[in-house]
Formats: structure tokens, C-alpha cells, sequence
């Protein structure tokens, strides 16, 4: 019962947030180095467009607000231009051992 609930809550702030679908979230063979306790925004961005790794292409650029906290479970939201077209994308610290952090990425889209 407790179970049922807590993914009904889950649900309604789903629905509540706009409805915002996430594509395919996961560690994609993307590691970038550390500068102490942060991956520099410049890298993000880079590793972003480069190792984009969704079939169809690649973003055009993308633009990070921030570099991202080399701490597993950070995320850092940034805008990927495909065309004329932006899209938000996440990056996140997947996996961290030392100042090498392995990157995920995934597109939102609201519908």
C-alpha cells in the first residue's frame, strides 16, 4: 500500500511539472577530468557535443550556466542547439574515482 502511494505521488508531480519526458539517461563512455571538486564548464559543454551519444545528430553546440560538481548524482541542466532548435540537456557525474568523472546525458523534452 505504502508502495502505491509514493509512485502515485511520483506521477502526480510528474504531471504537475509539465510532463517533461527524459530520453535515454546513462553513462555513455564520456569521462572528463576534474579540477578539484568541479568538471570546468568548458569541458561539459565539449564532452557534451562530442560525445553525444543518441542516434540522429550530434548538437550543433551546447551551453552550461555551470561546470558540474564532480560528486555522483550531480547534475548541471544545459541548452543543446540541433539546428535551429534548442533542447535542455542534462549532464551528470555518474560514476567519480579521483578527478577522472564518468558523464551521462539526457535530453528533456516537454510535451
Amino acid at each position: 500500500m505504502k508502495k502505491r502511494i509514493i509512485i502515485a505521488l511520483a506521477v502526480v508531480a510528474v504531471v504537475v511539472a509539465g510532463a517533461v519526458t527524459v530520453w535515454n539517461m546513462a553513462d555513455h563512455g564520456s569521462v572528463a577530468t576534474a579540477s578539484g571538486q568541479m568538471v570546468p564548464r568548458a569541458e561539459v559543454e565539449q564532452r557534451a557535443t562530442k560525445d553525444f551519444p543518441f542516434d540522429g545528430d550530434a548538437p550543433d553546440s551546447v551551453s552550461c550556466p555551470s561546470g558540474l560538481p564532480a560528486k555522483e548524482g550531480k547534475v548541471v541542466r544545459c541548452t543543446a542547439v540541433f539546428g535551429e532548435q534548442d533542447k535542455t540537456m542534462e549532464v551528470s557525474a555518474d560514476k567519480v574515482e579521483g578527478d577522472q568523472v564518468s558523464l551521462g546525458f539526457a535530453l528533456l523534452e516537454k510535451r
